[in-house]
């Protein structure tokens, strides 16, 4: 099955198919059409003929516009006129068919909307229901102080949030809003709007395309589609079909609506308009796509049923036991239900959660990360796949060259980017090598060896023509922005700008900032002349002025120029340099520099240097050549053309006239024959911080994965150069290490804890994005987490590969800077966009934004996301037990037949939001625990509210209410008994004070989860916190000491030195018995507790489970979404639904493999980088201004296919 007729993809999302398909794939048949709907080429071809949809019928494997043979086919299906286009009359017709050239207006979402979305969950509910029963009551301090803590809560979150999404018209600004258009032969220009398949569109440079048109005639024409493919350069526009299944970035005869010209000219014909251009598809994709559902709103969602069932059985049980137990009347006992349902209720943790997310995003504002949403913070600490674009994230959108090969010697280049800093290096043989203490091996054989004086005057001049034969610019800006760097832990840190990480400028002025005027490739040629010492390139031209020149075009590949030079014997000479691919200039060639000596040449070896070109190539380097020749003076320079460059020096106008007389043209005096002089490779390489920042992510268990509108060769040595693809040499003994590593360690590598061994598999680096429209969902299932490099990916694409992950039960995020991102943003766990290079779409669909563009600040963005869901744990793990305890304490008063309760309403609040809210502040802020980046990533729908938080819930409490309960009532004793004879008033002080220095000691406790706190390191690390202790002991004793406010909370100023002893006393036993039970509870208590915690969540109604999604999945056990082994089965029965990766998720027969799929490398890769079973590679040419094409692999024959191991065996690893 093919991408265009594969199923309607309704799985996760539901709802239409929102994948994009080639237009002219399938036929609408007999359905009704409506403007604005998205059209495919059969539906355009009937309606624009003026035929009846039905009859029409469309072959299921018709061309697409793209692939068909001549632009006069193409004219003649849509019924328009290459000369004359459509007359009036027709596109007004066509006009009321096909609707305005505009785009779906899409929903937006109202304040009232997002202020209902803010309170509507369960515990804001909860919160509501209180302060009505409170008001009705006139309890009206408890009822101001609940509706204080819903108008806090609801404020913060709307102000985080900021705005709604505005993503279709955001969209809509894209679109040009004129255009020129043949109408009855008359080129005239017209409201975009108006345009309609089948006009003729006239382009020039500087214009917006329109619509979606096929190209019939283009002369040096250039459009900028990287909102599109995310190619960065300029794509050289041709005529001549692209095969029916090429990507959107090659499909080189079209142009797309809202691309934007950089140069040239050209004409076409609409194909497209409105929602069925590319853009408009686009459109549809963002206005369909949900968002994917946040983890952490749907568990407090869940623990906000628990607490309302939880409520309403213990008031229920409350209000029974005080009418019927304790005698109390009606209005009593409902009034005494109610307090204590208000002292359950954890009024202030909405405001805290919503606190803790906004320190998160300050903090991660801080750091170049931009919260859009205010959720999305913990989704970021759950994330197990990064998947990241190239250009400009993993690498900084800096052409820069890597290498250079002469005849005699390859030269290694040091630095990244534009800036001119970073060092010359030859490549010697290891016994050659001159200075052993200053050599570097390189692995290979070979060493790097610095230049001497003579070596580098030498370098100096051959580079000396990539300056001179170069139309761009290298151009010194301001102090350079600060950057975001990323330590071994994860961290971010502020460094300074490039400039000033490597030394200073020329000039001696640290922090410049060296920005591109031209054609990157171009200045990245400036940049290294610099690097190996010669001036910058405005001075160079100046003391050698160009006297002649022969501009680049696309379709020869190569540009050269000719100065006038000082020549050695004295006087000047005209020098000709030409560079462009080595493939069109080899031929010109007849001689070759020898050992790097300008004024030496020998005969050319022709054989020596394609073989060094496919080397480079095949390391995905563009690679450009560089020739040069001496002309004689008499040369007659305004003839230079490239015709006569490449007729060897023949007179243009000469070989014209001797033509029209059929005469061969006459031979030039001299032949004109150039000597090769180098090769350079460039590449856009890895920004140093984004490869310690992978790094750290696969440390921290997460797999990063990159996607990219690139050729498939340049992305593999990008991944390879980040560490996300192994090199070849690294197979096999990643394969011997998975095949003997033991199981249990390979379990604690695995972010879902089970052993991720594999038995068999074929590893490959890369799969392109034809070979992803060639599967099925089910196929791109199987190998999806085989395979961490995606080349030559499309919009859908992107989305597609989202889906797969989050079926396999992974939280993934996706950048994007594009429109054509806005899907796959929208639909991921974390949408990333670029805050430099982005659109408006992307920022608008996504989570998040990187204000630095730079990978490594997703890492550190992640970091303080498991920061916020550890703080968010520890305030559940302090409040829960606090406010269970204090509601207990009530209701147990009424069990033991106390004649009075412990704790009024009032100072139950008191509790809740003041001294639970300053406590709980200071969890929030509490620093990441020193392993925070070394464990592995919380498996999807983890629980908030896990077993050791019940267990703790269940013993904290109880321990609280007896040390409450115990000292009111041995305060309550008479006289004669020691510590006894208190009033109501001193006993209800010292149980509020034992309250609240229980609190403050398991406080403490909590800072560290599950690590002692009898260790230095709880005096450290966060100084908020003696600041919140001190505030809470001056609470205390303020209301329990000045007049009116203890009466007003039901107390006295007159508790005595007995009374606090007990207190004391009590805090310490509170910080004692949690720490043994810290201590006790992995070893002792958690295999007895787990079994039964595990059995009554199997049999939780769905309503208040946290794990419905898993239960769903067939064959699968309860807590993962794999098919693990149960314990006591054998291999053979294993699960087969759902099916582990590699395998078909529909028939568990192996994933279908797209046509011409073969494996580059084989071998298993574990851990954190998560390269283990994928599909093959096939390669495009790589293009680019100048560039040569990479040689391409040898295709073979490879399935995409795995087979898993069995998982672990149940237990907590599942």
């Amino acid at each position: 099955m093919t991408a265009t007729d594969a199923p309607a993809d309704t799985g996760r999302y539901g709802g239409d198919d929102v994948g994009r398909k080639s237009l002219g794939t399938k036929s609408t048949g007999g359905k009704s059409l409506t403007k604005n709907s998205v059209l495919d080429k059969a539906s355009i071809i009937s309606m624009a003929r003026g035929a009846d949809v039905k009859p029409f019928k469309a072959d299921s494997d018709e061309l697409p516009w793209h692939a068909i043979a001549t632009e006069d086919e193409v004219v003649a299906d849509l019924g328009s006129s290459v000369e004359n286009g459509l007359s009036d009359s027709e596109a007004q017709r066509r006009l009321q068919l096909f609707g305005p050239n505009k785009l779906t207006e899409v929903e937006k979402i109202s304040f009232w909307r997002r202020l209902w979305n803010q309170l509507n969950n369960m515990i804001i509910g909860l919160l509501f229901a209180a302060a009505i029963v409170e008001g009705a009551l006139e309890s009206w301090a408890e009822f101001g102080l609940i509706l204080g803590v819903i108008v806090i809560n609801t404020a913060l979150g709307l102000y985080q949030e900021g705005r709604a999404e505005k993503a279709a018209d955001a969209i809509k600004a894209l679109l040009s809003p004129n255009a020129t258009v043949l109408r009855d032969g008359q080129a005239a220009v017209l409201p975009a709007e108006s345009l309609v398949p089948g006009d003729v569109v006239l382009l020039k440079s500087g214009d917006k395309v329109p619509a979606d048109v096929r190209l019939l005639s283009a002369v040096n024409l250039q459009v900028q589609e990287a909102m599109l493919t995310g190619e960065s350069v300029p794509v050289s526009k041709v005529l001549h079909p692209a095969p029916a299944q090429a990507g959107l970035g090659d499909r080189k005869c079209m142009c797309f609506s809202a691309t934007n010209v950089v140069s040239g000219q050209g004409r076409g014909v609409v194909v497209a308009t409105g929602d069925s251009a590319e853009i408009g598809q686009i459109n549809k994709m963002v206005g369909t796509v949900e968002s994917a559902r946040n983890n952490l709103v749907h568990q407090l969602e869940v623990l906000g049923r628990w607490l309302v069932l939880l409520v309403l059985a213990i008031g229920l049980l409350a209000f029974l036991l005080a009418l019927l137990h304790a005698d109390q009347g009606f209005k009593e006992a409902f009034e005494s239900a109610v307090s204590i349902a208000v002292a359950i209720v954890p009024e202030g943790l909405p405001a805290m959660v919503t606190i803790v997310l906004a320190i998160g995003t300050t903090v991660m504002a801080r750091n170049n990360a931009i919260i859009r949403q205010l959720p999305a913070v913990e989704t970021l600490g759950s994330l197990n796949v990064i998947c990241s674009d190239k250009t400009g994230t993993l690498t900084k959108n800096e052409m820069t060259v890597v290498a250079l090969r002469t005849a005699a010697t390859e030269y290694t280049v040091s630095g990244v980017g534009y800036e001119p800093i970073g060092e010359f290096a030859m490549l010697v043989p290891d016994a050659a090598a001159t200075d052993k203490g200053a050599a570097v091996a390189n692995g290979s054989g070979t060493r790097s060896q610095p230049l001497d004086g003579a070596q580098r005057t030498a370098l100096q001049q051959l580079l000396k023509g990539t300056v001179l034969c170069n139309d761009s610019s290298l151009i010194k800006e301001g102090p350079g922005e600060v950057a975001i760097s990323i330590g071994d832990d994860g961290a971010a840190a502020d460094v300074a700008g490039a400039a000033d990480k490597g030394g200073k400028d020329k000039g001696g002025g640290g922090g410049v900032r060296y920005s591109p005027l031209g054609a990157p490739t171009e200045v990245a040629l400036l940049t290294a002349a610099e690097k190996a010492g010669l001036p910058p390139a405005a001075e160079l031209k100046a003391a050698v002025p160009r006297v002649g020149t022969v501009p680049f075009e696309s379709e020869h590949k190569f540009m050269a120029t000719v100065h006038r030079e000082q020549a050695e014997g004295g006087g000047s000479e005209l020098i000709m340099y030409v560079k462009g691919a080595p493939d069109r200039l080899l031929p010109l060639c007849n001689s070759q520099v020898v050992d790097n000596d300008l004024s030496r040449t020998a005969a050319l070896d022709p054989g020596f240097w394609k073989a060094q070109q496919a080397a480079l190539s095949s390391r995905g380097l563009r690679v450009l050549a560089l020739c040069r020749t001496v002309l004689p003076e008499d040369t007659d320079l305004s003839v230079l053309s490239p015709a006569w460059l490449l007729s060897g020096g023949v007179n243009p106008e000469a070989a014209a006239a001797a033509a029209a007389e059929g005469k061969p043209p006459p031979a030039p005096a001299a032949k004109l024959q150039l000597s090769m002089v180098l090769l350079v490779a460039i590449l856009d390489p890895p920004r140093e911080e984004a490869v310690r920042a992978v790094g750290v992510a696969h440390k921290a268990g997460i797999t990063v994965k990159m996607i990219t509108g690139d050729h498939a060769l340049t992305a593999v040595a990008i991944g390879q150069m980040l560490g996300i693809v192994p090199r070849a040499q690294e197979m096999p003994a990643a394969a011997d290490k998975a095949a003997n590593e033991p199981p249990a360690k390979a379990a604690a590598g695995h972010g879902h804890g089970h052993d991720a061994r594999r038995a068999s598999s074929k590893a490959v680096p890369v799969i392109t994005g034809p070979q992803v429209d060639a599967m099925d969902d089910a196929g791109l299932q199987a190998v999806v987490m085989g395979c961490n490099v995606f080349a030559r990916a499309s919009p859908e694409n992107k989305l597609r590969i989202v889906r797969a992950l989050q079926a396999l039960g992974q939280t993934a995020a996706m950048t994007g800077d594009g429109v054509n991102d806005a899907p796959a943003l929208k639909a991921a766990d974390v949408g990333v966009a670029m805050g430099i290079t982005g659109t408006d779409v992307s920022k608008e669909a996504a989570k998040m934004v990187l204000a630095d563009d730079n990978f490594a600040t997703i890492v550190a963005a992640v970091r303080e996301g498991r920061r916020v869901w550890d703080n968010i744990r520890k305030i559940l793990i302090f409040n829960l037990p606090v406010n269970l305890a204090q509601g207990f304490s009530v209701l147990w008063s009424y069990i033991l037949s106390l004649d009075n309760v412990p704790l009024t309403a009032l100072q139950v609040l008191l509790v809740n939001l003041i001294t639970s809210v300053t406590l709980g502040l200071a969890l929030a802020a509490e620093p990441p625990e020193p392993d925070i980046m070394e464990r592995q990533p919380r498996r999807r729908g983890k629980r908030l509210v896990g077993k050791l938080l019940l267990w703790r819930c269940f013993f904290v409490c109880n321990v609280v209410v007896a040390l409450v309960l115990g000292m009111f009532y041995w305060g309550g004793e008479d006289s004669s008994t020691p510590g006894g004879g208190y009033n109501l008033k001193q006993r209800r002080s010292e149980a509020f004070n034992v309250l609240v220095g229980a609190q403050i000691a398991y406080f403490v406790n909590c800072r560290f989860i599950k690590l002692s706190c009898f260790h230095p390191r709880v005096f450290f690390g966060n100084p908020i916190v003696y600041i919140s202790i001190a505030l809470v002991a001056g609470i205390m004793v303020f209301v329990t000491y000045v007049p009116g406010v203890n009466g007003f909370f039901h107390m006295t100023g007159s508790m005595d030195g007995i009374q606090w002893a007990r207190v004391v006393v009590c805090t310490a036993i509170v910080f004692v018995l949690v720490e043994v039970e810290k201590a006790l509870v992995d070893p002792l208590l958690m295999p007895i507790l787990r079994p039964v915690l595990a059995w009554l969540e199997d049999h939780t109604p769905d309503f208040l489970s946290v794990k419905q999604s898993a239960k769903s999945l067939k064959g699968g056990c309860v807590r993962c979404t794999r098919g693990c082994v149960p314990k006591g089965k054998s291999e053979q029965e294993q699960p087969k639904s759902p099916q582990p990766r590699g395998r078909s998720l529909s028939s568990g027969k192996p994933a279908p493999s797209a046509a011409g799929l073969s494996p580059i490398y084989s071998g298993v890769v574990l851990g954190g980088s998560g390269t283990a079973a994928a599909a093959a590679m096939a390669a495009p040419p790589l293009g680019g201004r100048g560039a040569a094409e990479p040689a391409a692999p040898q295709a073979g024959a490879g399935a995409v296919a795995a087979t898993v191991t069995p998982h672990g065996t149940g237990g907590d690893n599942c």
